[in-house]
């Protein structure tokens, strides 16, 4: 071809496929669009010194095979220089064609004869399309196939596809062994066909909520086997079409029947928890009473034992009178310890949480616990230095959770002081309980909130108690929000710190 340039050249360059044109009688190519030259990574400069058609082929093999093709479509039309009269389609041919640094890839090709005026063919437009993305994909989608089948058919669980008619499109081995039927015997069929009437019953109404919600449904139901009925989880998801129309529905049931024995177990395990609490509670209620009352009548004859004797009283004896009276105390606080502990562990203890001035309950207990730190030989020092005291608590139990670490401070004080300190700091009231005494070790600081702690154990402690006074307090302050802080060191004495939450800590 003299002129190897064409006025519709101009047109190709917007076209949105590569394109060349190649001539016959030098079988080279002498033209490219701008993809073509991006695709095969050319410029104009490789046309003008003379590119040939083989040069874009990975091999001989692959540029013969496109010359084959060529012919079958009436390349003899060129040969014997006659008029070109096929004009039927040409089919889409793959070939591995290649870059000009070498690299190969595959190209999909249509190509159609260029005529002179005598319709004699003197060259060849070919359209390529780069298949190298298209074939990862679709060998990407087709291991993503294995994948899924493989786990589809070895999969536990019973997967199925069932249309909008109801009949069974697909199911996996799961299935089949669930059912004890071949997959021949279940594709195809209409569910009608493979449940009794009260499993079709329920298993129709979900899938007829599916198809008309076009929303997921997941339920549990009773399912039979083959061997015996079985518990199954069940979620039926819509399959929509291209124009989003719910046409089928996939199911997957998974076995729950050990899950839902073990529910049962639990929910038996739970109703003989509760009628094991309902004994400790009916047992500690009876034994309350059965040493409440004696003790009853032993404090209330020893007072009248102690009136009568009057002035006939002698010392020995008056220290008879007071060893039963504090023995009698102790042993009633230890019930009553129980009991609270008890009634916190069961949550069964309801707070009554109102604005109270907390002066005031510190006040009342420092009065009552004043002689006993007396007897002792200790100074009580009750400081409150706020008249802003009011805040939400309640009551009951904050009054045992004071009374309780105040007692503490007497108890395992010796000799010197106990201080207890009410001021507003950072908007919060403080209360602080400082004491002389033995102090706290670090090793028990960690488990001194435990229930039935104490850092003096065994028959020949220092200290008599059972260990619940402190893991009571701390539940009650925990129930009112009230943080508690603890600064000791053995040997040191001891300071106790409850911060209060403001007024809006309700």
């Amino acid at each position: 071809m003299s002129d190897n340039r064409r006025a519709e050249h101009q047109y190709f360059d917007f076209l949105p496929g590569a394109l060349i044109e190649v001539d016959l009688a030098s079988r080279s190519i002498i033209y490219m669009n701008r993809i073509a030259f991006s695709l095969f990574d050319r410029k104009q400069t490789d046309i003008d010194s003379g590119l040939s058609l083989r040069d874009i082929f990975v091999n001989d093999t692959e540029y013969e095979r496109s010359i084959k093709v060529a012919e079958s479509f009436g390349l003899e039309n060129y040969q014997n220089r006659t008029a070109y009269s096929r004009y039927e389609k040409q089919d889409l041919y793959d070939f591995m064609m290649m870059k000009k640094n070498g690299a190969g890839f595959l190209g999909e090709c249509q190509g159609a004869f260029v005529l002179d005026e005598a319709k004699v063919p003197v060259g060849a437009r070919i359209y390529i399309r780069d298949l190298s993305e298209q074939r990862e994909i679709e060998a990407e989608h087709i291991e993503n196939e294995a994948k899924y089948q493989t786990l589809l058919k070895y999969s536990s669980d019973l997967i199925f596809l069932i249309d909008d008619k109801g009949v069974i499109l697909s199911v996996n081995r799961a299935t089949t062994k669930y059912l004890g039927r071949k997959t021949s015997e279940i594709e195809g069929q209409n569910i009608s066909e493979m449940f009794p009437a009260q499993t079709l019953k329920t298993f129709q109404g979900y899938l007829n909520k599916a198809f008309i919600s076009g929303k997921s449904i997941t339920y549990e139901t009773p399912m039979p086997t083959t061997n015996e009925a079985i518990w199954v989880s069940t979620s039926i998801n819509p399959v929509r079409d291209r124009s989003g129309n719910v046409t089928a529905v996939l199911g997957v049931s998974r076995d729950i029947t050990a899950w839902k024995q073990a529910e049962e177990g639990l929910e038996q395990a739970l109703i003989e928890a509760r009628n094991a609490n309902k004994v400790k509670d009916q047992f500690i209620a009876n034994i309350t009473h059965e040493i409440r009352t004696p003790l009853t009548s032993i404090t209330g004859f020893t007072d009248r034992l102690k009136q009568s004797l009057g002035e006939n009283l002698k010392p020995a004896e008056e220290d008879y009178f007071k060893f039963i009276y504090n023995s009698s105390n102790r042993l009633l606080r230890t019930v009553d310890s129980i009991i609270n502990l008890s009634q916190l562990e069961a949550g069964t203890l309801q707070l009554d949480l109102k604005l109270h001035h907390l002066g005031q309950l510190i006040h009342l207990l420092c009065e009552k616990l004043t002689p006993e730190a007396t007897e002792k030989g200790l100074k009580l020092d009750c400081r409150l230095l706020t008249d802003d005291d009011e805040t939400w608590f309640d009551q009951h139990s904050i009054y045992h959770s004071i009374h309780n670490i105040l007692q503490n401070a007497i108890k395992y004080t010796d000799e010197g002081s106990i201080t207890v300190q009410l001021e507003r700091m950072n908007g919060k009231l403080q209360l602080t309980f400082t004491d002389t005494g033995i102090g706290i070790s670090d090793e028990y600081r960690q488990r001194m909130f435990q229930v039935f702690s104490q850092e003096s154990e065994g028959m020949e402690k220092d200290y008599q108690g059972i260990g619940l006074g402190l893991a009571l307090t701390k539940r009650y302050l925990d129930m009112n929000h009230v943080k508690i802080g603890v600064d000791s060191e053995k040997g040191s004495g001891s300071t106790f710190t409850l911060i209060f939450p403001n007024h809006s800590g309700k």
